[in-house]
């Protein structure tokens, strides 16, 4: 008898479909955020652009995306047959259903698709609700449903227009992508900055909370005060060490 394959976005989602569907569950877990990045070659044995792309991002991580971005790739190859993508309504999720999609089309293999009831969630981004913030009664009450041919082959050909954009972020607004560039959230991110010092972990999470389309980490908060640094826009009260850029303050230049 075969034993169902449960696929989630992030560990926070995996512990939560953990507690309900018990410690034996045969859980997957998908890492890479697909709301950032290049993705032209991301489908690739070795996708070199999305590997230099994350290294950036994390320049002093012991993490090695060498390895860890074509495991992801060689994961979603490897899904068994009986599989259910389990999501909420953010958009990395929305993205990572199409990819799934482009995956299962080229093996001629379908899905199931839990979508959990979001009502009554909170969260900063209007309409995005990610599974782990959604209650368990939720999720537990949740029915999958297969996901029929003509949907699954609408969904790949969505994903393969997304890989054939140039753009390094993508927002979701619940029935469409947009695409940005680095200068629109650098953009929003010196708007918060002023003449004085203030602390970096402040800037940061100002320019979280008011993200729209995707959501936003600490760590790419880190890479855009960097970046900016780097271009000259914004100073350091110091060199901060790239571990701990919080502990530090920062202004116009």
């Amino acid at each position: 008898m075969s034993v169902s394959c449960n696929l989630v976005l992030g560990d926070f989602a995996a512990d939560l479909l953990r507690q309900l569907l018990g410690p034996y569950a045969d859980i997957r877990i998908h890492q890479d955020d697909l709301a950032l990045g290049p993705l032209n070659d991301i489908d690739h044995v070795y996708p070199a652009a999305r590997i230099q792309f994350w290294n950036e991002v994390f320049p002093l991580s012991s993490f090695d995306f060498s390895d860890a971005l074509p495991a992801g790739n060689a994961q979603l190859a490897a899904l068994p047959e009986d599989l259910t993508f389990w999501a909420g309504t953010s958009c990395g999720e929305a993205l990572l259903l199409r990819r799934l999609a482009w995956w299962r089309y080229q093996k001629g293999q379908s899905f199931k698709l839990t979508m959990p009831d979001t009502t009554g969630a909170d969260s900063y981004i209007a309409g995005q609700v990610p599974l782990s913030l959604i209650g368990p009664e939720q999720i537990e009450s949740a029915s999958s449903e297969l996901i029929p041919p003509a949907q699954l082959h609408k969904l790949a050909q969505e994903w393969q227009a997304l890989t054939q954009q140039t753009s390094m972020f993508r927002g979701w607004n619940g029935e469409t992508f947009q695409h940005l560039d680095a200068s629109t959230l650098d953009s929003e991110m010196l708007d918060l900055i002023s003449d004085n010092y203030l602390p970096c972990r402040q800037i940061a999470l100002l320019w979280m909370q008011s993200a729209k389309g995707f959501f936003r980490s600490d760590v790419l908060a880190m890479w855009r005060l960097r970046s900016l640094a780097a271009q000259g826009k914004i100073e350091m009260e110091s060199h901060p060490d790239q571990h701990d850029l919080f502990a530090f303050k920062v202004r116009k230049k």
